[in-house]
């Protein structure tokens, strides 16, 4: 479990300010025999009226992940205008309902504010902020009951959770419900687990609640995917009159049910959202919702077309291969469609029967964001195991509608037949699927086996999705091995979507699709090279560029020029802070063939983390850009007094190993920290300039301190590792007798 996303310290970099937000992390760590019920909270969306008179508008759930406050919920309920543009989602105030003891209902305790969010995913942190008063809150004192997060990659059909929420209206009190994992399912454009999918249904209010694993770790949450309207969102149900107007109607608190929901969110999807919470980055921007989709028949109507399927995915997420069926002991079936007039903000949903009985929800509605034509693909995984012999049918709806389907057999033994695989392009120097503009020919390179001379085979090319060349292909003079297909104009190319398809007798065996981009640009990129500055102009230029920054840096900008783009293309960014990714944004891209754009990367509360910074650029989900730079590389040395650091003759040398308190075994990757005089345990707040000195355990758990500690000093000591109990002690004199080295053994007992 990389449990270190969640340790994003407000100074966070190498070496010994890894341990400082290690640290800020563990000091917030909930009590072992925290209740996971007390950590269950009711998020309630409320409009302040005269008076400071509240009146809510919706619930729904969340969970405590760290004692000062930061919550996981869902989106749709934390900020359900980022999903419907629909002002009836509008609110004056996010209320924090929390339970005092075991069983009995929460009661609204604190007010919140959004940190981050991921809409497409549905997954939203909220971190309490003030009281309910509007008080402000020291969120070091809060201490409140949180949960550990588990590795839902460690899940496994059949397994047994527990799923916890609200969903009663306010003044209910927590409802726990136990639910078998029925399988996984994955998202569109995305490989492993997008969904968990259990054999419990419960309702809307739910929604945000934790499901827990045997060790009481938070694995998923709950998570319907999106609504086909704004109702559908957060469905109403209004049970008591809480506006005291003698009357039960939509003026009265609105209990979020939604219906019925099976589905979870895995709890790894959110690590980018908590490692980026944790370090105080600043969610995006809000963007504006997407448009809410006509329901009158547009004059052209969504399509889809050439639905095939593929056993695995190439490195660029294309087919490696197309197949009619295949052999017992499959373990992944790849459905790939082209789609036309698509709205970004619609609602569709794949569907699955297998031998004719349908799937349940599967795959969780959606709200569509891949733009208005081009090719997408869903996947069916057995999460490493074999896939039931059977008949798959995929269906593909959007609004409701069923717009095409497609049916794959799966059994019997592996044939040896004919087939292509791995369509490669290359072209002015590079190679991918990304071609530089201004060329005069692609060469396509391919896998084939199983040939025979008398093997007849053929390609056609398209641009656009128009056919521009159709030719049969020469006979092979082996069975198997690697070939090239030429692909070639008198004049250079014109930019866009280029598809190759081969076919073997009349039978599709392999495609792939590559972008050309528009002659003329530097080296054939789409993004240019990515310049950073602490600031821009209003014309969009960099103020005060670099490579390095000072500390203190409280946004940074990411700005690149580009060129050859088409609206309509899909492409994002992700932020690296010290090696820890955040979220990976991605858009449809609308701002034209050229110009200038500009990426935001800024912090909610203080300054930046010191450290590394990296941007990624993407262009339909391939890494065309990357640009690198460091705050605190400038950083003048901080005036904090410190000891006189003695020799080893002078000081107190110390040496050791710190062991599992059960097994005696030595523990890897843990910390011995020495905070410097007159800074305490409870002071310390993960800054490199309250740190003495430290050491970090090797595989066997030993440890040396890098300097000696003064003698007639007195000391505050910090000894923790992941997964265990820290020690944590004030006062610790060195006396002037003291032998020196000094071998201590140090014992941890694991958080349970």
């Amino acid at each position: 479990m990389k449990t270190r996303c969640l340790f994003f310290g407000s100074i966070l970099v190498l070496g010994v300010l890894l341990f400082s937000a290690w640290w800020q992390a563990q000091a917030a760590a909930p009590p072992a025999a925290a209740a996971p019920d007390l950590a269950v909270v009711q998020i309630i969306a409320a409009d302040e009226g005269r008076g400071g008179r509240l009146t809510p508008k919706w619930s729904g759930s969340g969970v405590l992940i760290a004692a000062d406050g930061l919550i996981l919920t869902n989106c749709h309920v934390a900020m359900p205008r980022l999903i419907w543009d629909d002002p009836a989602f509008d609110y004056d105030l996010l209320i924090v309902a929390v339970a005092t003891r075991v069983g009995r209902p929460p009661a609204a305790t604190y007010l919140a504010e959004v940190v981050q969010y991921d809409a497409g995913l549905d997954l939203a942190l909220v971190r309490i902020t003030a009281t309910l008063d509007g008080g402000p809150v020291d969120a070091r004192k809060l201490k409140l009951p949180a949960l550990s997060l588990g590795n839902s990659d460690e899940l496994g059909a059949g397994d047994t959770l527990e799923i916890l929420g609200y969903p009663g209206s306010t003044g209910e009190p927590l409802e726990t419900v136990s639910a078998a994992i029925a399988g996984f399912s994955s998202g569109r454009g995305s490989r492993g687990r997008a969904w968990i999918r259990t054999d419990a249904e419960v309702e809307g209010g739910f929604s945000g609640g934790p499901a827990l694993n045997e060790a009481g770790e938070v694995v998923g949450v709950v998570a319907a995917g999106a609504a086909g309207s704004a109702d559908e969102v957060v469905q109403c149900r209004y049970e008591r009159d809480t506006n005291r107007d003698g009357r039960i109607d939509p003026n009265d608190a609105c209990t979020a049910v939604g219906g019925t929901v099976g589905t979870l969110r895995p709890v790894n999807l959110a690590q980018p959202l908590i490692t980026a919470a944790a370090g105080a980055v600043a969610p995006e921007p809000t963007p504006a919702p997407p448009p809410k989709p006509t329901r009158k028949a547009p004059t052209v109507k969504a399509a889809v077309s050439r639905l095939i399927f593929a056993p695995a995915l190439d490195d660029y997420d294309q087919p490696a291969t197309v197949v009619e069926s295949l052999p017992s002991g499959a373990e992944a079936i790849h459905l790939f469609f082209d789609f036309a007039n698509f709205e970004d903000g619609a609602t569709w949903q794949p569907l699955l029967a297998i031998d004719g009985e349908p799937q349940e929800d599967f795959w969780p509605a959606a709200q569509w964001d891949g733009g208005a034509r081009g090719t997408a693909y869903i996947s069916l995984e057995g999460d490493g195991e074999a896939l039931p012999d059977g008949a798959y049918e995929f269906t593909i709806t959007y609004e409701g509608v069923q717009l095409g389907s497609a049916t794959i057999e799966v059994g019997g033994r592996a044939e040896k037949r004919p087939s292509f695989a791995y369509i490669v392009f290359a072209a002015g120097g590079e190679e991918g699927y990304l071609l530089p503009g201004g060329i005069t020919a692609i060469e396509a390179t391919f896998e084939y086996a199983n040939m025979t001379r008398t093997t007849r085979w053929s390609y056609i090319g398209y641009y656009e999705g128009e056919e521009i060349a159709r030719e049969e292909g020469r006979p092979f003079t082996r069975a198997s091995g690697t070939a090239t297909l030429p692909l070639s104009s008198e004049t250079a190319l014109e930019p866009g979507v280029y598809r190759l398809e081969l076919y073997i007798e009349d039978r599709l065996a392999a495609t792939a699709d590559c972008l050309v981009g528009e002659a003329g640009a530097a080296g054939g990129e789409f993004f240019g090279p990515i310049v950073f500055a602490e600031d821009i102009d209003r014309n969009g230029n960099p103020v005060q560029p670099g490579t390095t920054f000072d500390s203190g840096l409280n946004k940074l900008y990411g700005i690149f020029a580009y060129q050859g783009m088409q609206d309509g293309w899909e492409w994002g960014w992700q932020w690296t802070v010290n090696g820890e990714l955040l979220p990976l944004r991605t858009r449809t891209w609308e701002d034209g063939e050229s110009g200038i754009n500009t990426i935001q990367i800024y912090t909610s509360r203080g300054s930046l983390p010191d450290g590394e910074y990296q941007l990624d650029l993407y262009l339909k989900g391939e890494l065309v850009q990357s640009g690198t730079c460091t705050i605190g590389g400038r950083a003048p040395t901080r005036p904090s007094p410190a000891p006189k650091r003695p020799t080893g003759r002078e000081g107190v040398e110390v040496y050791g190993v710190i062991v599992d308190a059960d097994t005696g075994r030595g523990i890897p990757e843990a910390y011995y920290v020495v905070l410097k005089p007159g800074v305490t345990v409870r002071e310390f707040e993960g800054r490199e300039d309250q740190v003495y000195t430290m050491a970090k355990t090797d595989r066997q758990g030993n440890f040396r301190l890098a300097d000696p500690l003064v003698r007639g000093e007195t000391y505050s000591m910090i000894v923790a590792a992941e997964g265990y109990r820290p020690i944590a002690e004030d006062d610790v004199y060195i006396s002037e007798d003291l032998q020196s080295p000094l071998e201590l053994t140090i014992e941890l007992r694991r958080a349970r």
